[in-house]
């Protein structure tokens, strides 16, 4: 009788060992591998090995809870912290610290995995790093919340000293300098964030002779993101910008430096032909926003031709911290042709 009950005591201890399947919440959709499915399967065959085995040693170790040394796609890593910046009423630039003044390590076009968890619900999401992939000590994020967003009361939850944790890197886009005559950047919104590491890494680097014409789409001029960062950009002899604001109409608003270089409206197919035609070189074109804006552009006849769709940089418009669920929007690199 003494030994059933001890088998039983024993198997109720595996049990709460065996690891706990992800919610769909859990997966943040943006095709990462491993997924957050693909380790729990890979956990639970561990879990199945060790139980068949009677060895607990054969079970996988706790996560780091100290800030770490090298990113890990496999294992959330705890990060601190140092500054929480709000640019606009719903948009955040926040700075997390890395020890000894290390590098994150991440390569212009690659994003990590935030996890987040509100009313004991765990949440994943996709976020780009806008700070230099040379940085040295920090990494940032720019990260928009929505008002009935999951994600987005968790980060309104923090401040200075908090701990988030990250994993990564993920993505299939890296940048190489010189490796195309020109990048068109087409992006909306939050969709700006992939763009900023390809744009600074080509202008922190003098053999890099890329030309850059970056086209930004906002609602308004005050939602405009990192405009001191984008001012600066353009001052290089390699660099263009250029806005379209949806929901404003008049050039005798703006600051005479944003004048000749924004249109309102929507980004037509008319603007799209006339930004085409005035590259300088060959463009390879780059786009991330909204699930709609991206469909936009994927039908727009000037970047159709041999389009792929990478995971360059998914952005949490409508995935990560708004209010309906979606998959996160792709990022599109196209080789263009000028127009005649």
């Amino acid at each position: 009788m003494m030994d059933e009950t001890g088998e039983e005591e024993e198997e109720e201890a595996w049990l709460q060992l065996r690891p706990v399947e992800p919610l769909p919440s859990q997966c943040c959709g943006s095709g990462c591998s491993p997924c957050v499915f693909d380790l729990y399967h890979r956990e639970l065959a561990r879990w199945e090995a060790a139980r068949a085995s009677k060895d607990r040693s054969l079970l996988s170790g706790e996560e780091s809870q100290s800030c770490p040394s090298k990113l890990n796609p496999e294992t959330f890593l705890a990060f601190r912290i140092s500054a929480v910046d709000r640019l606009t009423k719903d948009t955040y630039r926040v700075r997390f610290a890395l020890p000894r003044n290390s590098q994150l390590g991440l390569r212009p076009g690659q994003h990590l995995i935030l996890r987040g968890k509100v009313d004991d619900l765990e949440i994943q999401r996709a976020y780009t790093p806008i700070s230099p992939a040379n940085a040295e000590g920090y990494f940032e994020v720019l990260i928009k919340c929505y008002q009935t967003g999951l994600m987005s009361r968790y980060v309104e939850s923090w401040s200075a000293g908090d701990t988030a944790f990250w994993r990564g890197p993920f993505g299939d886009f890296f940048y190489k300098p010189n490796q195309y005559g020109e990048l068109l950047m087409l992006a909306s919104g939050t969709g700006l964030a992939p763009m900023v590491p390809v744009l600074q890494s080509i202008t922190d680097n003098a053999e890099d002779e890329t030309f850059v014409t970056l086209v930004g789409c906002f609602k308004t001029f005050e939602g405009i993101y990192l405009k001191t960062f984008l001012q600066e950009q353009a001052r290089f002899w390699n660099v263009r910008t250029f806005f379209v604001l949806s929901q404003e109409n008049s050039p005798e608003q703006l600051p005479w430096s944003y004048r000749e270089k924004t249109r309102f409206g929507r980004l037509a197919q008319d603007l799209i032909e006339e930004l085409v035609g005035s590259c300088r070189r060959k463009p390879f074109a780059l786009v991330c926003g909204s699930a709609e804006f991206t469909k936009d552009m994927a039908r727009s006849e000037p970047v159709t031709p041999l389009l792929q769709i990478l995971q360059l940089l998914p952005v949490d418009l409508g995935c990560g911290i708004s209010a309906l669920p979606a998959s996160p929007d792709s990022v599109l690199a196209s080789p263009l042709a000028p127009t005649s």
